[in-house]
């Protein structure tokens, strides 16, 4: 089959076409509708702020988590990288990346699914609060290897 030049610029203009106005992949967090919403790990509905985190994947796909114990579950398991993942500072409700969080961790701390991990944007507001509450300021990395963290 032999294309014209006219049958090459139709080609060249469909596929032009397409990469111009495929959508680009979504970034950053978006707000979460308390009550309508599951977790991605454990399917409860998410309900109740300060405690929420989400996980945006290279596809673009985003997945919510209602505790962030369901959220570090996830990225343990999950065995793939992880472009873009947020936190809801325990004390703004506003989203924050995880890896500039400073994370809570304690025993006697009541998250959703009882992993007793808050994040917060400030350090210091996170030492003040794990003094408090009887916790300890964490890393994510020692999260991540903490086999005591329920699958």
């Amino acid at each position: 089959m032999r294309l014209t030049l006219a049958g090459v610029a139709v080609v060249l203009a469909i596929v032009t076409a397409v990469v111009l106005w495929s959508p680009a992949p979504r970034t950053g967090p978006e707000p979460i509708e308390w009550g309508r919403e599951t977790c991605a790990r454990c399917r409860m509905i998410l309900s109740e702020a300060g405690f929420a985190g989400e996980i945006r994947d290279r596809r673009g796909q985003l997945s919510k988590y209602d505790d962030l114990g369901c959220l570090v579950l996830a990225i343990r398991t999950g065995h793939h990288e992880i472009p873009e993942a947020w936190v809801e500072d325990h004390d703004t409700h506003e989203f924050v990346p995880l890896l500039t969080a400073t994370l809570v961790r304690g025993k006697n701390l009541a998250t959703p699914m009882h992993h007793g991990i808050v994040a917060f944007a400030a350090g210091e507001r996170s030492e003040e609060f794990a003094r408090s509450s009887g916790g300890e300021v964490v890393s994510l990395e020692k999260l991540l290897r903490d086999k005591e963290l329920a699958e």
